[in-house]
């Protein structure tokens, strides 16, 4: 294999495997030599989760010792937080794991409009079948983007359709609800 042994780290970056094959070290630092070489940008921001942290300031690290920076250029990493299913585990893109975004978002506002056509059913809601469906887009697109940005942005955090729905705890929901049953205590 074709290694690249850097200070300060226990572990090489692999340029080539010992079979002759390329894995995210070598396409990572292809990858940094194209945009700064070829593309000839100033400044590189990789954004991923904070596990890759280490890897990515490897490949910085190499690029540098490789002459390929200029005092002018910059190669950063901003990480985020790992989102974990319920069962604790990371979610994995590359294996298909994850939920879509159009996905979750679609599953959110179907749950949410059976939850308020069952509040309307119990009496507890006054709403239209019509401003059900309204409603629900809205408070469900809510409770997706509160449960994402109301977590700081480096910390894990587990996925839950339940908890991100859920009308009591620090959601979205509870939020819209508790708002609108102030709303209606000041209109009376």
């Amino acid at each position: 294999a074709t290694t690249v042994f850097l200070e300060g780290h226990s572990f090489p970056l692999i340029v080539k495997k010992s079979d002759g094959g390329f894995g995210y070290d070598s396409t990572d630092i292809a990858a940094i030599h194209h945009r700064l070489k070829t593309l000839g940008v100033d400044w590189v921001v990789y954004v991923t989760d904070l596990g890759q942290a280490e890897h990515f300031h490897m490949c910085f690290e190499a690029a540098e010792k490789a002459g390929w920076t200029s005092s002018d250029g910059r190669l950063c990493h901003v990480g985020f937080g790992v989102v974990q299913g319920e069962d604790g585990k990371r979610f994995k893109t590359r294996s298909g794991e994850t939920v879509r975004l159009v996905d979750l978002l679609d599953e959110s506002v179907t749950r949410m409009e059976k939850s308020l056509k069952d509040r309307v059913a119990e009496g507890k809601c006054a709403l239209s079948p019509d401003e059900v469906k309204s409603a629900a887009e809205k408070i469900g697109y809510g409770a997706v983007k509160y449960a994402d940005l109301h977590q700081h942005p480096a910390t894990n955090y587990k996925f839950s359709y339940d908890k991100m729905l859920s009308t009591s705890g620090n959601t979205a929901v509870y939020l819209l609800f508790a708002h609108a049953r102030l709303a209606s205590i000041v209109r009376k």
